[in-house]
């Protein structure tokens, strides 16, 4: 229900625009106006009550109410816009008609008291409904669970565990540390992960192996809404179960406290507070337990990265199950033994396996809905379907989701929101950040009313991806340790994940999504559509598009989203109301589709990627609403018309190789913010002109680039509001000179790939760079001066820094020293060093707040060559990535590194023409080391 909440977000700011801007309103109407408002702000109260309950607690009742309202929300929002558009005389009043039965009776910008009278009356019967149903005097209940599945996990037998003896190696030499190292270890471990992924076993088979080593232990479950006052009185019978029995009701929350504090005071003990959902519901734990002492450990389990972060001391990011655990636990749960299974189940087994993607809690569901069914190839691939569709009522499938629904329901309205807009990708895409965002900020899922002061609409929606990383809800991919700057770009949803979010789509119908076989995802394939189609989704999908009703249907859907191959795709004509159009990989389509794009006034983002269209069409000059415009990897040169200039309210423009028509000029299009494209002297030749970018990617490719270099460089000078700079040259390296006497001083990021400065940039200085957050460069000469080390060490918001230098030759392995100081590297928390010729060696004190390092090695090792690296001097330092062209290293690197005492993970890339294999392995102080490979 919190779809509604967020329809009516996008609304009321829109209806005072309505009654303050310059739309000619009668008084009689503005009136009007202004009593919907007040009715809207009504139900906006209700809804977001509504909203605060899991969907399993509300009444069918209020649901219908609920949905009422978001679709009346809907084509309210559709016609005001379509109305202010009109009303300013760009758009005709045939295809106002069109929008909804609302304006049927629409006939001049200063007639509209009819429309109003009729949406007034569809208000009042739904605040009707609303009395009826008393949805104003609902309150949130906690989420109550009859049984909790994390039980099971506390008494399952250890000879039923699988897939937990390395984190449980690596953690336990963690918890046994003390006092072995030149630094205090911390006493806190925090486990975190995806729901259902284990944690909770994991947190518990290290108390039950471990407890005897200390003098007392305890195991508490916090859950989403906590009694923090029924923690601590559990804490407390644990402790002395005779002597605290029958606690005093009386006692509150500071005399538990105090109780416990008392009796943990001058005792070693071990504990496990599990399950802890929220920053707040550890504040109030750890007042008993913060004065740990004598070796005392805490282990916490959540879902949040935020939280363990919060809760201090060491993380540990817990993964998936191997495919081969994976297989071992499933054969273990059906066949109760580890042989495999028949070989006509083998095919079904592994799409349920991957469907599972090592979640153990999944993985015995699934099994233990397959072991009352017959072992054939056919029923095992109902029940696979079955859970995808949600057809399935069994008590393991209900617990499984309950598990899953948890983290949802945990979710602000606005996060569930974007997280179900998710469900219109297919199993497996690797979805952009950028380009979710994009169409995020076109729906009206990220307002100005939420927007804090000082931060852009872009950065909110930043916020929320990031939000729902650090909730284990999607998860990071893609980061190539060569290219990456120290942020996520790029996400997958998990298959459990994208399975209940494709529910709860549909059950909302949020998003209908068509797969390749022509199902409905999260619906029974025999569920007819009753509700409007909002948002239309297909994979590599056909279906006849050309009946009256599937005209219908589509003539109020806000966002079109097609992936893969397809050969036609739906009329644009039909799609009024759009917002949102996301063509990705359609290489099928030819330009035809594309006819007759300028019919979608409302189009704020336009998506186009890798589609095989060699222009776009003259149509696209009439998309005044046009904020984002998208199409990157197109096959060819892409021309552009002479009516793109009229595209006055585009933001972001993102493509690659582009022909601009005789006569077009990009630095005419003044509104641009964000800019990437490939370097033509078309292209660049006006660039200076486009005085409000923020972001600048310019693509090199050709012989032109020295020249061209030359022209970025004037016009750079000229962006006064620039906050983000790439220049990348794809074709091997060039050696050029950038120097420049002014650079704006609003950047924050500074990424140079491919491009060899032949000198130090004198313009990288903290005067000039004081808000410079990343940075990476290229270098041509043979080693790096110390006074230039000493200007980078100086900025003082640098947070990401990538060093690349390169010589002619190999020679002599030479050592860079970073020395420690108050002010040296005072914001750093990712170092990326690539050279053939030095190592860095770290003194006490430097890098103070370092927590990635990646080193690229280029030459041959030889032993000793990195004694001097200096990791235990990196305090705060989290993981470590050495990067190798020749595996002979290897071993050279794990020798160097074993003794060490940080807590770091280490990873080793040794790359291949073929292959990146990969080792993995935590340092312990006593230099014992667990290692994982992977090929």
């Amino acid at each position: 229900m919190n779809i509604a909440t967020g329809a009516m977000n996008t609304l009321l700011p829109k209806l005072g625009e309505l009654l303050v801007g310059e739309y000619k309103l009668q008084k009689g109407v503005k009136g009007e106006v202004e009593e919907l408002e007040k009715e809207l702000k009504g139900m906006t109260t209700a809804l977001h009550k509504v909203a605060t309950m899991p969907s399993d607690q509300i009444d069918e009742q209020v649901k219908i109410w609920a949905s009422d309202v978001r679709e009346l929300s809907y084509d309210i929002e559709d016609a005001v816009d379509t109305f202010m558009l009109k009303s300013k005389g760009h758009e005709p009043a045939t295809s106002f008609k069109k929008v909804t039965n609302l304006f049927n009776k629409f006939k001049t910008n200063h007639q509209i008291h009819a429309v109003i009278k009729d949406i007034m009356d569809q208000v009042k019967k739904v605040s009707k409904r609303r009395d009826r149903y008393r949805v104003n005097d609902i309150t949130a209940r906690p989420t109550v669970v009859d049984v909790d599945p994390r039980l099971e996990a506390m008494y399952r037998k250890a000879t039923e565990l699988v897939g937990i003896s390395k984190p449980k190696d690596e953690l336990t030499k963690r918890l046994l540390e003390h006092d072995m190292s030149s630094r205090q270890q911390s006493n806190i471990i925090s486990i975190v992960g995806f729901g259902g992924l284990g944690k909770t076993t994991l947190a518990n088979s290290l108390l039950q192996e471990l407890k005897e080593n200390f003098d007392c232990h305890f195991f508490v479950l916090v859950s989403l809404n906590p009694d923090t006052n029924k923690i601590l009185k559990n804490i407390l019978l644990q402790l002395d179960k005779k002597k605290y029995s029958h606690i005093d009701e009386a006692w509150d929350t500071k005399h538990l406290i105090d109780k416990i504090r008392d009796f943990l005071n001058n005792r070693r003990f071990l504990c496990v507070i599990d399950d802890v959902w929220k920053e707040s519901a550890w504040d109030n734990i750890k007042l008993a337990v913060q004065d740990a002492k004598l070796g005392s450990k805490i282990i916490v389990t959540t879902r949040n990265m935020v939280v363990a972060e919060h809760a201090g001391g060491g993380v540990y990011e817990m993964k998936p199950l191997s495919d081969d655990d994976s297989r071992h636990l499933f054969y273990k749960r059906i066949f109760d033994s580890n042989d495999d299974c028949p070989a006509d189940l083998c095919s079904v087994t592994e799409k349920i396996l991957k469907k599972c993607g090592g979640v153990p809690v999944a993985i015995i569901t699934t099994a233990c809905l397959l072991a009352s069914k017959p072992w054939n190839s056919q029923e095992w691939d109902k029940v696979n379907k079955s859970i995808s569709f949600g057809l399935e009522d069994s008590l393991d499938v209900g617990r499984m989701r309950k598990i899953l629904s948890l983290s949802y329901n945990d979710l602000p309205f606005h996060l569930k929101t974007c997280l179900l807009s998710l469900s219109k990708y297919p199993e497996d895409e690797l979805i952009r950040k950028d380009v979710l965002i994009w169409s995020w900020l076109a729906e009206g899922f990220i307002t100005e009313e939420t927007r804090p002061a000082g931060t852009s609409l872009q950065e909110i929606g930043e916020s929320y991806f990031s939000e729902l990383i650090n909730r284990s809800l999607i998860q990071p991919m893609g980061r190539l340790y060569y290219r990456e700057d120290g942020k996520v770009h790029v996400c997958k949803v998990h298959d459990m994940v994208l399975e209940l979010i494709n529910q709860l789509s549909a059950e909302e119908d949020f998003v209908t999504t068509y797969l390749s076989d022509g199902q409905q995802a999260g619906k029974n394939t025999c569920t007819t559509q009753k509700k409007k189609i909002r948002r239309l989704s297909l994979h590599k999908s056909y279906k006849s598009y050309a009946s009256p009703e599937a005209r219908e249907q589509y003539s109020k859907v806000r966002s079109l989203t097609v992936f893969g191959k397809v050969d036609s795709i739906p009329p644009l004509s039909s799609f009024y109301v759009l917002r949102v159009l996301q063509l990705e990989d359609c290489s099928g389509l030819d330009r035809n589709h594309l006819n007759d794009l300028g019919k979608l006034r409302l189009l704020k983002f336009l998506c186009l990627r890798k589609c095989s269209a060699t222009r776009l069409p003259e149509s696209i000059g009439k998309l005044e609403s046009l904020e984002t415009l998208d199409i990157r990897g197109a096959e060819t040169m892409v021309l552009f018309p002479m009516s793109f200039v009229k595209l006055r309210k585009l933001v972001r423009l993102f493509a690659g190789r582009v022909q601009l028509a005789h006569g077009l000029m990009l630095g005419n299009m003044k509104s641009l913010q964000e800019l990437s494209v490939e370097a033509t002297p078309e292209v660049i030749r006006d660039l200076g002109n486009l005085k409000e970018l923020r972001t600048l990617r310019i693509i090199f490719k050709g012989r032109e680039t020295l020249e061209l270099m030359e022209s970025i460089q004037t016009s750079i000078q000229r962006f006064t509001n620039l906050q983000g700079l790439d220049l990348q040259y794809n074709i091997g390296v060039c050696i050029v000179s950038i120097d420049m006497q002014q650079i704006p001083s609003s950047l924050q990021r500074l990424f140079v790939v491919g491009l060899d400065m032949e000198a130090f940039p004198s313009w990288i200085n903290s005067s000039m760079l004081s808000h410079l957050a990343t940075l990476s460069i290229w270098l041509k000469f043979e080693y790096l001066q110390s006074d230039h080390l000493d200007r980078l060490a100086e900025l003082p918001s640098l947070r990401f820094l990538r060093l690349t230098l390169r010589t002619g030759g190999e020679g002599q392995q030479q050592k860079l020293t970073i020395h420690g100081s108050a002010c040296a590297f005072r914001s750093l928390k990712h170092f990326h060093f690539y050279s053939s010729s030095m190592m860095p060696s770290f003194q006490p004190g430097a890098m103070p707040h370092l927590e990635r390092l990646c080193l690229e090695i280029w030459t041959n090792l030889k032993r000793g060559d990195l004694n001097d690296l200096g990791l235990e001097n990196l305090h705060s330092l989290r993981h470590v990535t050495i990067c190798s062209m020749d595996q002979k290293n290897r071993a050279v690197v794990k020798e160097a590194l074993k003794n060490y005492p940080n807590q770091a993970e280490i990873e080793l890339l040794c790359l291949t023409r073929h292959v990146i294999m990969v080792d993995q392995y935590i340092i312990a102080q006593q230099g014992s080391v667990a290692t994982q490979q992977n090929g």
